[in-house]
């Protein structure tokens, strides 16, 4: 974790003195960093979806299962059900899953981090759009630039084209800026968080991984997952809610100030949250 939290309490400490602005930033990383890194992750693993497929599938199934505890944590927080559910379904598997899992699981890690990231961000473009606003369209989701980096990689490797190093490298370079440029964004959002709502936040960053970890285990329980990818579903169900709930929340006015609060103290109590989940994974499945 220590790699990931400096690099979070740069871009924090910078943003209060210089106070940045991200827009352009993350539109370029989300646009060609992110999908630069999705593209080199599948094609360096020789994906095989088959391999995948369960992962894939578990993936569905905890954000989609999560919907009933969140009605739940709705009704005793006393808080709108479309403000609390999308955070505690839709996790942070770009700026912190991805890093996390290269880092504990290496390559292998990543490769199946990049699979429930693909995962994630088209069910929150189709399922978490259409719960904000029910005129959205589910399919908007497979023109994001990741999803396309991953329909092309899958692509090539299924007709076993060969690509060449020194067409391969530039890629691999983009990719390499995604990570550290999603993570010193997380702290430069991080050093705007709203506190007005600091106690939903609290609840809302310590039950979700706790529902989402439980979630795991019994996928894993039910599924044929072997040990990497019960790792990282693992992992990924202990996630904080993802930065783009925010957004979405401002786009289509669902109380903003309560998903701003929830996502940036949960991603905050995610430096106490996501250790704990280590020590639990790490020894019992790698």
């Amino acid at each position: 974790m220590f790699p990931m939290v400096l690099i979070v309490v740069i871009g924090l400490l910078f943003s209060l003195k210089q106070a940045p602005s991200l827009g352009s930033m993350n539109e370029i990383n989300l646009n060609i960093f992110i999908p630069a890194l999705v593209f080199t992750s599948l094609i360096e693993q020789q994906f095989d979806f088959q391999q995948y497929a369960f992962l894939a599938l578990a993936g569905v199934c905890l954000v989609l299962l999560t919907l009933l505890p969140a009605q739940l944590c709705a009704s005793i927080f006393k808080t709108q059900f479309k403000t609390i559910a999308p955070p505690m379904m839709f996790h942070n598997a770009g700026n912190i899953g991805l890093p996390l899992m290269t880092l504990a699981l290496g390559p292998e890690g990543l490769a199946a981090a990049v699979i429930l990231f693909l995962i994630g961000n088209i069910m929150h473009f189709g399922v978490g759009t259409y719960m904000l606003d029910q005129r959205s369209h589910w399919l908007r989701s497979l023109s994001s630039p990741a999803i396309l980096a991953a329909i092309f990689a899958l692509t090539i490797q299924s007709q076993s084209i060969h690509l060449e190093q020194y067409m391969l490298l530039p890629i691999q370079m983009l990719g390499s800026i995604a990570v550290p440029l999603m993570l010193f964004s997380l702290g430069v959002q991080l050093a705007k968080a709203n506190l007005n709502h600091w106690k939903l936040g609290c609840l809302v960053g310590v039950i979700s991984p706790l529902i989402g970890v439980s979630l795991a285990l019994m996928l894993a329980y039910l599924l044929p997952l072997d040990n990497l990818q019960t790792a990282t579903l693992i992992l990924f169900g202990a996630l904080p809610p993802a930065v783009m709930n925010f957004l979405f929340a401002q786009r289509y006015q669902q109380e903003p100030e309560k998903v701003s609060a929830i996502v940036m103290i949960s991603n905050s109590l995610a430096v106490l949250t996501l250790p704990l989940a280590l020590l639990y994974v790490l020894p019992t499945y790698t």
